[in-house]
């Protein structure tokens, strides 16, 4: 082979190995776009339900820390 000939063959293995990891790299942007939708998802129904119990409460639950102490 000539030197030429030992140029082209490395480019061509270079470029194969570029597009295998574009490929993979595309492939893992979908997988965490996908994921991304499914906790946005799972955030916005998490959002409702602790907006709905807020509304559903009113007035604050009294605890146990905010009770005074009996000296008072």
């Amino acid at each position: 082979m000539t030197d030429l000939q030992n140029r082209i063959d490395a480019l061509e293995i270079k470029a194969a190995h570029q597009e295998q990891q574009l490929n993979d790299l595309s492939e893992m942007v979908s997988d965490q776009w996908k994921l991304i939708e499914r906790l946005g998802g799972a955030l916005s129904k998490a959002d409702a339900r602790l907006e709905s119990l807020e509304n559903n409460n009113a007035e604050p639950a009294s605890g146990p820390n905010d009770e005074k102490p009996p000296h008072y």
